[in-house]
């Protein structure tokens, strides 16, 4: 069963970028070993911490979306947890519907509840 995922990585500022290359290729290679397909590499640059993490105000940041088990998503955020050169990483499971149909949804449960409350 493949999900979509979306995984945002901190990486810390002072590292070079031959470093932060090899840290996403690290993890597209594990994902496309694991049989996933990689849908969007975002490099969003070097940004302002909203606080500090491990004393450095700035990280760079990257974000991957992609298609793949949830066992080799779980395979590819630990090694990218064991990277001394990571600040933070977050993992979540994309919805399966569009916006769209997510705001529509919302609206066809909010209806019935706002108009059986008129009298």
């Amino acid at each position: 069963m493949s999900n979509r995922y979306e995984t945002v990585c901190i990486v810390k500022p002072d590292v070079g970028d031959e470093a932060i290359k090899s840290i996403i290729q690290k993890a597209t290679a594990t994902l496309e070993a694991g049989g996933g397909t990689l849908g969007r590499l975002d490099e969003w640059g070097r940004r302002r911490l909203a606080y500090p993490i491990q004393k450095k105000n700035d990280g760079y940041y990257f974000v991957l979306e992609y298609n793949t088990t949830p066992d080799v998503s779980k395979e590819m955020c630990r090694q990218i947890k064991l990277n001394e050169n990571v600040l933070r990483q977050q993992t979540v499971r994309l919805c399966e519907k569009a916006p769209e149909q997510v705001a529509e949804q919302a609206a066809a449960e909010t209806a019935p509840a706002a108009e059986g409350g008129q009298s």
